[in-house]
């Protein structure tokens, strides 16, 4: 029996992004999945991954000073350090991450690193970064990237199940994401969940966010028609997250930015209507499997750096105001499809899960798709056509195979993208 240790200590969405890695370890009979998240996720990623044992490592209380958080960890990462575990995945580059992947052999860590006192990204994360300095072609979901830090991860299609409207006939509305400017404000969303509203029958809505949403789920609130309001349930602030997965059980659609909640929602196979601006790109970090919709913002600025001033004044929100959009959600089709913005349909393929356009466009379709396909042959999941070999560049550098670093082997060939 062989014991894996996934560290994952970033929030809420990553979290449940991390799935096809550890559906993947735990496929092997007899073998023993070990995650390791931040204390406030714990009994959260109990619940969803039942099949792992979960070690509680604190890395969110930001308002401890380095020492003081190293110390409180040192009992877990004593107890991790006497697992005799066979592979170690370390998901997120931070200081806590890399001191406990320190405690392991390094060759037996996968992703981040840390060698001689130095982090080190394996060889998938360095190609990564390379594709990334292009997101609009990014060619794999977060998912996907993580899964195929494993040599064999399982299908696609036994991640998520697929969407499917589960008859307890709610509208679930995800009031706001971490970041605002990759979120609709309230005058732009409440005329998308009355369209919503009118396409479902008239169906009862709860409104989903922590205490920091009370006051946008109010002002969202105030600007919905009578008929509307008295279908609503405010519960922002008023549900943990072990509580979320019970509420969308009965929902039917969940209208919501790119937030932990959408990648839930996916998770449990409820449909999603995701609406991405500003710095959320579908491509990255879209709702995984097949059924979903995104709308996403396509003006060419986008995906930009949230952190970042936008020049622009948020130009990219105005498609998501447009009548023809509202046509849309209402489930028809609008004679005119709004500038800057595409609709893409979820799809999961034997690579992975791919967001496939409908309505509106984006100029580097024919480019990403290309280079997407080059990744999957060098996966060997299947073959690239010949417009993928201008990628190659792109990913591969000559070092890769000419001067092996020390965590790979010096096999010929492709080399396990984990390693």
């Amino acid at each position: 029996m062989a014991h894996h240790l996934v560290i994952q200590l970033a929030r809420f969405g990553d979290t449940i992004q991390t799935k096809r890695l550890l559906l993947s370890l735990a496929a092997t009979p007899g073998d023993t999945v070990h995650l390791a998240v931040d204390p406030s996720l714990a009994a959260f990623a109990r619940r969803i991954y039942p099949f792992a044992v979960v070690h509680e490592v604190r890395a969110h209380a930001t308002n401890l000073a380095a020492a003081e958080a190293f110390s409180r960890n040192r009992s877990v990462f004593a107890a991790l350090a006497e697992i005799p575990f066979s592979s170690v995945y370390t998901l997120n580059f931070s200081g806590m991450a890399l001191a406990l992947a320190g405690l392991f052999d390094p060759d037996s860590v996968r992703g981040y690193s840390c060698r001689n006192g130095q982090a080190f990204r394996s060889r998938w994360l360095r190609m990564g970064f390379r594709w990334m300095g292009n997101r609009r072609m990014a060619p794999m979901n977060l998912v996907d990237f993580w899964a195929y830090l494993h040599p064999d991860p399982v299908a696609p299609s036994a991640v998520n199940p697929a969407a499917r409207a589960g008859g307890g006939g709610k509208i679930a509305v995800v009031a706001s994401g971490r970041e605002a400017r990759r979120s609709l404000p309230p005058e732009v969303l409440a005329p998308l969940v009355e369209a919503a509203f009118v396409a479902h029958g008239g169906p009862e809505i709860v409104i989903l966010g922590s205490n920091a949403e009370r006051v946008f789920a109010r002002k969202l609130s105030r600007l919905f028609r009578p008929a509307v309001l008295q279908k609503v349930d405010d519960a922002c602030g008023r549900t943990s997250l072990s509580d979320l997965p019970d509420i969308l059980a009965g929902c039917d659609r969940v209208l919501t930015p790119d937030t932990g909640i959408m990648h839930l929602a996916a998770h449990m196979g409820v449909p999603v209507q995701a609406f991405f601006l500003s710095s959320a790109w579908c491509f990255e970090t879209g709702p995984y499997g097949d059924g979903h919709t995104v709308f996403q913002a396509t003006r060419s600025c986008a995906p930009c750096v949230e952190t970042r001033p936008c020049p622009h004044a948020v130009a990219c929100l105005s498609p998501f105001a447009s009548p023809a959009l509202h046509r849309a959600v209402q489930g028809k089709e609008p004679e005119t499809w709004p500038e800057e913005l595409a609709r893409f349909r979820t799809h999961c393929d034997a690579f992975g899960c791919d967001y496939i356009p409908d309505a509106g466009t984006l100029p580097e379709l024919t480019k990403r798709a290309a280079l997407r396909s080059l990744l999957a042959e060098y996966c060997g999941i299947f073959e690239a056509g010949a417009a993928a070999s201008r990628f190659a560049e792109t990913v591969f550098h000559e070092t890769d195979w000419m001067l092996p670093p020390v965590d790979e082997s010096g096999r010929a060939g492709i080399l396990p993208q984990g390693e």
